[in-house]
């Protein structure tokens, strides 16, 4: 019970209105008399005795923001954690001996492009912080000490009503435009493409838990399993999205490699037949079979396979890569080191073409190249287990002069 009286000359009644018309220029605080007087006409007031009622429906609005701020927190800590990670291991690790002009051409742009943009992500991050500081000035809200009295509370209560409900379309605004599952996906699908299949996992887990049903992150996980060599497990994830969408081409796709990689041919073949059947041109299905004839053991099949989705796309680096490695079982290792260097000309980071050109080196006992190979796939992945084997193959048969 509020038992505070009007400021108003001659009138003899307790405060009972507080006027949230933000154009309001008469005192805002009144009581019934005010009202009967004719101020705040048309004007939207709060009847203060309902106080626990207004303060409850503005505890949810804060704990809306509240809980927006916790995940933009979170989410900014990751991207600086990641940013310092980067940084670290380009440009204050010693690197491995270079073999190849494109190896040291690549690895010297990266410091033409950092010392172009050195500052940019500095900059941005002061211009978003200063941003944040004066959002959070004007919806600061002053603590009230003990000692205060209860007129000098109510004025700040209310001072901070009105000063929210000024800033609360701007804040929801930004609140809400954020797509906090759809950031994570892209994030986890940009970790993905970095062989970061670890955190990719950890992302794509953090989408499925905030939507159970999202098909990306049901993919995302399918797609890091599978790159970890979970083939079985990749395989729940895929049945997992094609139980609420049977015709979800990612996860076909994905369930056909995992059905090849467990020598499921037969299975994994009308897969992609099915998804060419509707588009001879789907450059992922035609990869996809390419794929799973070198898996057979029917390279020049795989071959033709290949060309055809380069046809389609004369850079698509999984079709290029393939053809390396194709050419690599065939023995013909100019051909196989060709597609290669090509595929790493596109991506220098891509772990899979630098396992195949440290196989490729290492079939021809260069065994010194290759483990400079395989050390830089350990780098970008270092829980593959087939690249650990052959980079110790490679040391022991390099020290046995073999």
């Amino acid at each position: 019970m509020i038992n505070i009286p009007c400021k108003e000359d001659q009138h003899n009644e307790k405060l009972k209105y507080y006027c949230f018309n933000n154009l309001c220029t008469e005192s805002r605080l009144g009581c019934q008399q005010c009202i009967n007087t004719g101020k705040h006409k048309d004007h939207q007031v709060f009847e203060i005795s309902q106080l626990d009622e207004l303060r409850k429906v503005y505890q949810g609005k804060c704990q809306h923001i509240i809980d927006n701020l916790f995940i933009l927190k979170s989410q900014l800590i990751e991207i600086i954690d990641e940013q310092i990670k980067n940084l670290q291991e380009k440009f204050q690790q010693r690197q491995n001996n270079f073999f190849t002009y494109e190896q040291i051409d690549s690895y010297m742009q990266d410091f033409l492009i950092f010392n172009q943009h050195k500052d940019d992500v500095i900059v941005s991050l002061k211009q978003v912080k200063n941003d944040i500081q004066i959002a959070v000035n004007q919806l600061k809200v002053k603590e009230s000490s003990q000692q205060e009295t209860q007129q000098q509370f109510q004025r700040d209560f209310y001072s901070f009503i009105n000063d929210s409900t000024q800033n609360q379309d701007i804040i929801q605004a930004q609140t809400q435009d954020l797509e906090i599952t759809n950031q994570l996906v892209m994030k986890g699908k940009l970790l993905l493409s970095q062989t970061k299949n670890y955190e990719a996992y950890n992302t794509f887990d953090r989408v499925r838990k905030i939507d159970p049903m999202n098909k990306d992150a049901l993919n995302g996980l399918g797609d890091c399993l599978r790159e970890r060599s979970k083939y079985d497990d990749a395989l729940e994830y895929y049945e997992a999205t094609l139980e609420l969408d049977q015709n979800n081409k990612q996860a076909l796709i994905g369930k056909a490699l995992c059905l090849g990689k467990l020598k499921k041919f037969q299975e994994a073949r009308p897969i992609f037949e099915r998804i060419l059947n509707q588009d001879k041109n789907d450059i992922d299905a035609i990869w996809g079979l390419a794929n799973l004839l070198r898996l057979q053991g029917k390279d020049e099949e795989a071959i033709k396979q290949y060309n055809k989705a380069l046809q389609l796309n004369q850079n698509h680096l999984e079709s290029i890569s393939g053809l390396g490695d194709c050419y690599r079982l065939l023995g013909k290792f100019d051909d196989a080191m060709k597609y290669l260097k090509k595929a790493l000309q596109i991506n220098p980071r891509h772990a899979l073409s630098l396992v195949r050109m440290g196989d490729c080196l290492r079939l021809q006992k260069k065994f010194l190249e290759a483990m400079n190979f395989y050390s830089e796939a350990l780098a970008i992945d270092p829980n593959d287990d087939w690249c650990k084997s052959k980079l110790n193959e490679c040391r022991i048969k390099s020290k046995a002069g073999m």
